[in-house]
């Protein structure tokens, strides 16, 4: 394997970002980042079930 000198490079600035941090800054910053939320209306959801089951049935008539 060949290391090449600007990824050590690399390696040594990250290490030394993450060297001066404290670690619950990291375990704080990962928390505060928001979750990715999806919102699905009734309408919406009962399309997406019918598809579902259209698309099982075409799969299994198509099967036989």
């Amino acid at each position: 394997m060949t290391v090449f000198p600007f990824q050590l490079h690399e390696v040594m600035s990250l290490h030394k970002r993450l060297s001066k941090l404290k670690p619950s800054a990291l375990l704080d910053k990962e928390q505060a980042e928001p979750g990715d939320g999806v919102r699905i209306s009734a309408e919406a959801k009962k399309r997406q079930i019918l598809d579902q089951a259209r698309t099982e049935v075409l799969h299994q008539i198509r099967k036989t």
